[in-house]
């Protein structure tokens, strides 16, 4: 409910209330409630009285009395504040009409009726501070209505201000009698406009088409005294008006794209341009459609685009493993060059390297290397060269003959046996061998004749390169 516009008279009375910066920060509190409960208006006895009372306290020089003053101000603003309260709830009326023409921006455009709704506001809140309900309904009831005059006044010189004032000037310039049509036509469309206005103030969207017809059509008839009186005074003749206006109507025409005739009836050019202007809301929804045909495409680039990287990617992605693949097998040929059929077959169990060392031969039930299985080994080291950093997993196989626990324990012997000479003799990291005993459990062939369980009683050595060797 605050509002910029002070009433001078209110001014007047509460002039020297200023609170000084220090003092006590509950009065002030207090004092900046009733402030914003607007209570100065709606209980102006009680809160004048407040102020008065913290000003005396300020005034004062000895302490005691200072804080007794300021905490009675506190009380006083207390009470206005409870009393603003009150007020609030017994003129709800009237101060909703008051909100709703302080948003109209009465008190600029209709300050009169604002000042008289004001003044009875004021008179009926001190008639409730001094119990007098009956003459306070009285005077919220003129407010009230002041309030309500006052907001449609202003409405109404927001709205219709223009076109009231161009229609005087018409009238000033004898638009009556010179340009009596249109003349009418404003005084029409304003009275429409002021009469839906009255009816229902709330509908200004649609009001605002009825405002403006009357605007353009007092200037309208402004327009056409002016030049009447022009006539009459023969500062410009009737064939100059012709030709000013044919003059206008060919700069339409050559705007539309037209070529229009000099001795062409200015009708005929008229339906021309008319027909033109009929034609833009058609090229508008063509030039709309096409614009979404070039979103839509746009969409569809944009989806081709996308799946253009995705397939670079998955080129880039098989590129790198053929590449792989192609590297790999270079490697396999690379180790199985490396040994003789009779030393070692080289067989592939994916990106693995299985070494089945066929010269690596064991006395029976021993897992001692002779020197023969050692010279093999030593060749180890260049396979290991072409996978470094693999990991190497050293599997004992026994044939079917003799008991499975026993060629159990055998074959993970001579697995241990491989793995140590390959750690202390090669130099190969403990970390990277692995043993593996099978016994009899994995045959690659019948153990019924002799070179089957010669073929079964085996080493293989894994190799299992590391995936960035890929």
């Amino acid at each position: 409910m605050k509002h910029p516009r002070t009433l001078l008279w209110l001014a007047a009375l509460l002039a020297g209330a200023t609170l000084a910066a220090n003092g006590s920060d509950e009065a002030e509190r207090l004092q900046a409630a009733a402030e914003a409960a607007d209570a100065a208006i709606l209980a102006p006895q009680a809160y004048l009285q407040a102020v008065r009372a913290l000003e005396r306290a300020r005034a004062t020089t000895g302490t005691a009395q200072r804080e007794q003053g300021v905490a009675e101000a506190a009380r006083l603003f207390a009470a206005a504040l409870d009393r603003a309260a009150v007020a609030s709830d017994r003129l709800a009326a009237a101060l909703a009409k008051r909100a709703a023409a302080n948003a109209a921006a009465a008190y600029r455009l209709a300050p009169a009726a604002w000042e008289r709704a004001e003044r009875e506001l004021f008179a009926a809140a001190k008639q409730l501070e001094r119990g007098r309900e009956d003459k306070a309904e009285q005077h919220a009831a003129i407010a009230a209505a002041a309030y309500d005059e006052a907001e449609l006044a202003a409405i109404d010189a927001r709205l219709l201000g223009e076109a009231r004032s161009r229609l005087s000037q018409a009238k000033a310039a004898g638009a009556e009698t010179l340009a009596p049509v249109s003349y009418e036509r404003a005084q029409a469309a304003l009275a429409e406009a002021a009469t839906a206005l009255a009816e229902d103030r709330s509908r200004l969207p649609a009001l605002e088409p009825l405002a403006a017809a009357a605007t353009r059509e007092a200037g309208q008839a402004l327009r056409i005294a002016a030049l009447a009186r022009d006539v009459r005074r023969r500062r410009e003749g009737v064939e100059a008006l012709v030709l000013r206006w044919e003059s206008l109507l060919a700069r339409l025409a050559t705007a539309a794209g037209l070529t229009p005739a000099g001795d062409e009836d200015p009708g005929t050019t008229a339906a021309a341009i008319e027909a033109e202007l009929k034609r833009i809301p058609v090229l508008e929804e063509e030039l709309a459609q096409q614009r979404r045909q070039l979103a839509s495409v746009e969409d569809e680039l944009k989806e081709l685009d996308q799946r253009v990287g995705e397939l670079r990617a998955e080129r880039s992605r098989l590129m790198r493993e053929l590449q792989a693949r192609a590297r790999r097998e270079e490697q396999f040929r690379t180790v199985e060059e490396l040994f003789a059929p009779d030393e070692a077959q080289v067989l592939r169990d994916g990106d693995r390297l299985i070494l089945r060392m066929l010269g690596l031969r064991f006395r029976s039930n021993s897992a001692r290397l002779g020197a023969e299985a050692k010279g093999l080994l030593d060749r180890l080291r260049a396979a290991l060269n072409v996978f470094p950093d693999s990991t190497l997993t050293i599997e004992g196989h026994t044939d079917a003959s003799g008991d499975s626990r026993a060629n159990l324990s055998l074959s993970e012997r001579r697995a241990a046996a491989v793995a140590d000479y390959l750690a202390e003799s090669l130099g190969i990291p403990r970390y990277r061998l692995k043993v593996i005993g099978y016994g009899d459990s994995r045959p690659i062939t019948s153990n019924r004749t002799a070179e089957g369980r010669a073929r079964n009683r085996r080493i293989d050595i894994v190799l299992a390169p590391r995936a960035s060797q890929s």
